[in-house]
């Protein structure tokens, strides 16, 4: 396996827009990793970009909110560049997470057909792919260059092993059992995989084994409220992660268990929100909230911040989750460069 790069992590100020506040406490068991860790990090200079599912057009794109809302980057898994055979070119229908990976020049991409690649955003290749199934609806990076995927249907996890000479055909770890699972995001810093899915968010330890990849539940929490949807790191922070289920926001705590709730300037709860993604100052929360528009109950025209306003609509665009481009330091470190377990 290649070695990676691993530098400092950065903090950098995270800006709430006019958002009240209210805290429950948490309810943890199966309390047994280790103490948790802070790491200082600093804020980054990047342009407002966002990279979008838009189901409805079959893509993924970036688009430029600060420069006229111009597409400066798309993929299509039915291009001719993308690599991915004819026959498994279904398995990315309705794609559902993209995020951004190894410094920036990837991304990681899963979708309700039950595919999951990895595309090199120079070239528009998938360099890696694979059938997850169970309708994934989000897919993370494991430091050995191995891959989890969250499927909902069916709830469960998956590891593939990742060797880009090899596709739909990698070798996977057992399948780790988990209702309704709708996210999975790695902790760097303490070296956890979080999840959640219904009513609990689980923290499991990965062995960075290449060839036989599993994990192990470490923590348990219970949610105030059931039917978990995004989750995702506060940017800036070490020890926040985003939270969404059918009616509420929150920020939940990984160090004590605390889930903080979010409302908007109204003090009205924020409902039906299928990703949720924060940025540096300048840069508005901004929330892909499923608003029925068209009569597509599960996506959205309209990207808003955390009270409505308006920060990108295109009414041709059915958007599913949309994430600022933005290095995540919470997952990766600095200067990560693509790797891959080899046999």
């Amino acid at each position: 396996m290649r070695k990676t790069i691993s530098l400092s992590l950065f903090i950098s100020l995270f800006l709430a827009l006019g958002c009240t506040r209210e805290v429950s406490q948490p309810a943890a068991t199966d309390d047994t990793s280790e103490p948790y860790n802070t790491e200082a990090v600093t804020t980054e200079a990047t342009p407002k970009e966002m990279i979008i599912c838009d189901q409805k057009n079959g893509r993924i794109v970036m688009v430029d909110v600060a420069n006229g809302n111009k597409v400066t980057w798309e993929w299509k898994p039915t291009a001719a560049y993308a690599m991915i055979r004819s026959g498994a070119q279904g398995w990315f229908t309705n794609l559902s997470e993209a995020k951004l990976v190894y410094g920036g020049n990837y991304i990681l991409a899963t979708a309700s057909g039950g595919g999951v690649a990895l595309i090199n955003v120079s070239s528009k290749k998938a360099i890696w792919f694979d059938y997850a199934g169970g309708n994934p609806h989000s897919a993370e990076l494991l430091p050995n260059g191995n891959i989890v995927t969250a499927s909902s249907t069916g709830g469960y996890l998956l590891i593939f092993t990742v060797d880009s000479y090899i596709n739909d055909e990698s070798k996977q770890g057992g399948k780790v059992v988990f209702a309704d699972v709708h996210n999975v995001v790695w902790d760097r810093v303490n070296k956890l995989l979080w999840a959640a899915g219904k009513d609990k968010i689980k923290a499991f330890s990965y062995n960075n084994s290449c060839g036989s990849p599993a994990l192990t539940l470490k923590k348990t929490y219970t949610m105030p409220q059931g039917n978990a949807h995004d989750l995702f790191p506060v940017y800036g922070s070490t020890n926040e992660l985003w939270l969404s289920n059918s009616n509420h926001v929150y920020k939940f705590n990984i160090t004590t268990g605390a889930f903080t709730l979010i409302k908007n300037s109204a003090g009205a709860n924020i409902a039906k929100v299928k990703s949720i993604s924060s940025g540096p100052s300048g840069y508005a929360t901004i929330i892909d909230a499923a608003n029925g528009m068209g009569g597509e109950t599960w996506r959205t025209d309209v990207i808003t911040d955390l009270n409505g306003a308006i920060v990108f609509r295109n009414t041709s665009y059915g958007m599913y989750k949309a994430r600022w481009k933005l290095i995540n330091s919470f997952s990766y470190p600095a200067g990560d460069a693509f790797h891959e377990c080899t046999h």
